[in-house]
């Protein structure tokens, strides 16, 4: 229906984030979460008028914390009141928090949460806030004070997935000229006085200084930067993504990512940490895995998941869980036999008895090994290393294989996987780095066992 007050900018700015080219579209429903303040109910009312326009269907929804009492319902009432005068059907949901640290937080995953069934309930395909550029400018503010990044500086988008935006280029000025001319009522969170929260010391406290004595423009400067920031951060997000796949396999990042200008190396490894874990990692995870790639660092690096990523040779690798958990493994095996390592890492095989052919003295690598069919023993075991394990080596003398596995650079948590061939109290084979003096060829071999083993590729 036309509008029968004066041109508003509010409504102004409402139709151009409309426009937007990743913003609703028309038939899409509409689940506008309304507290009954004035940001609210000023983008409900502003949405009542537009949306006919649109194609857009609308309900508003509520969720209440229960923390002022009579208040709280109070709001619940006037978001009714107000639903109902302009045509809108409204959905509640309890969003319960207990008082205490970190209120501001938790009331905010509480109420997206609700707010995320809410819509599922109704069917909607967007939840839509009346974040304004003043939210906006707070928010970019506090993530400075703490040091966040170009991600963090870029604040709040106008669409992250299914949520919508519309008012972050809306003041509260504007917002409150709304609804002075409309006539229409709202609530005062009283809680907003409290010099409690940080966000409420940065409304109250620091962003009037700022402008009083630096900037009475602040809030379109600092709206701006974050516009500037979010659009240089898409960017170097798609460069990054780009890159990746130059060093990412699976669990693994190659630790030539170092080499990348910082902003790419940075993001790469960002989004390799963030696959599979349930907290997004932190600038100070970021750099230390970066310090291991460069090798200015030594041991692992607990980073979200819980997990932990160390290097190993040329690659990062990240593992579940803040320590390494060996599992011992003893498997038999006979000539035409395979064993493979719990965790697939590994795959041993050994082939039937052939004959041995002309000039074969010693296998193509280390990977390969082979035994006298004749005078290999019955009973053979494939086993993690044992301690004190010694192997009685095919060129002569003996060795520990504690020492066999650091002189190979065999990471400390990597060395419990290795496969090691047995003949009773004999290793005969630890499998890809020494062979053992059992069962090796002379001059009498007619006929030959190979030993071949066969690692998971990184990108497995």
């Amino acid at each position: 229906m036309p509008d029968r007050f004066p041109p508003s900018v509010l409504i102004r700015k409402l139709r151009t984030a409309l426009d937007r080219a990743d913003a609703p579209g028309r038939g899409e429903h509409l689940l506008v979460a309304v507290s009954g303040g004035p940001d609210s109910t000023a983008l409900l009312a502003g949405l009542a008028l537009v949306a006919p326009e649109r194609g857009l269907r609308l309900t508003a929804a509520h969720a209440r914390h229960a923390l002022r009492g009579a208040e709280s319902e109070a709001d619940a009432a006037r978001v009714r009141a107000l639903a109902g005068e302009l045509g809108v059907r409204v959905v509640e949901r309890d969003a319960p928090v207990r008082a205490g640290a970190g209120l501001e937080a938790r009331a905010r995953r509480a109420r997206y949460r609700a707010l995320g069934a809410l819509a599922s309930d109704a069917g909607a395909t967007w939840v839509v806030t009346g974040h304004t550029r003043d939210d906006q400018v707070e928010t970019v503010l506090l993530r400075l004070a703490r040091g966040a990044g170009r991600r963090g500086l870029g604040g709040m988008r106008p669409v992250r997935g299914r949520l919508f935006r519309p008012l972050l280029d809306v003041t509260r000025a504007d917002v409150r000229r709304f609804l002075a001319e409309r006539g229409l009522d709202f609530a005062i969170d009283r809680t907003n006085a409290d010099l409690g929260p940080a966000r409420n010391r940065m409304r109250r406290l620091v962003v009037p200084l700022l402008e009083a004595e630096f900037n009475p423009q602040l809030g379109a400067a600092v709206a701006g930067l974050a516009e500037r920031v979010r659009d240089e951060d898409d960017f170097l997000d798609a460069e990054a993504r780009t890159r990746a796949a130059a060093f990412i396999a699976g669990a693994t990042l190659r630790v030539a990512v170092a080499a990348e200008p910082p902003a790419l190396a940075r993001r790469i490894v960002r989004d390799w940490l963030a696959r599979g874990a349930r907290r997004a990692p932190g600038a100070l995870h970021v750099e230390r895995v970066l310090a291991l790639a460069r090798g200015r660092a030594r041991g692992a690096v607990a980073v979200p998941g819980p997990a932990r990523v160390r290097r190993e040779r040329d690659v990062l690798v990240r593992r579940a869980g803040r320590a390494a958990t060996p599992a011992p493994f003893t498997v038999p095996i006979a000539p035409g036999g395979t064993v493979e390592h719990p965790a697939g890492v590994w795959r041993l095989v050994l082939s039937v008895p052939r004959p041995r052919r002309a000039g074969e003295d010693r296998p193509s690598d280390a990977d390969h090994a082979l035994f006298d069919a004749d005078r290999l023993a019955a009973a053979l075991v494939v086993r993690s290393p044992a301690t004190g394990d010694r192997i009685r080596l095919l060129a002569g003398g003996t060795r520990k294989l504690q020492d066999v596995l650091v002189d190979a650079k065999i990471p400390r948590e990597a060395r419990s996987e290795t496969p090691v061939l047995v003949a009773g109290g004999d290793i005969l084979w630890v499998a890809g780095l020494a062979r053992g003096r059992g069962a090796a060829l002379g001059p009498a071999t007619a006929r030959i066992v190979e030993g071949v083993v066969v690692r998971r590729t990184k990108d497995a």
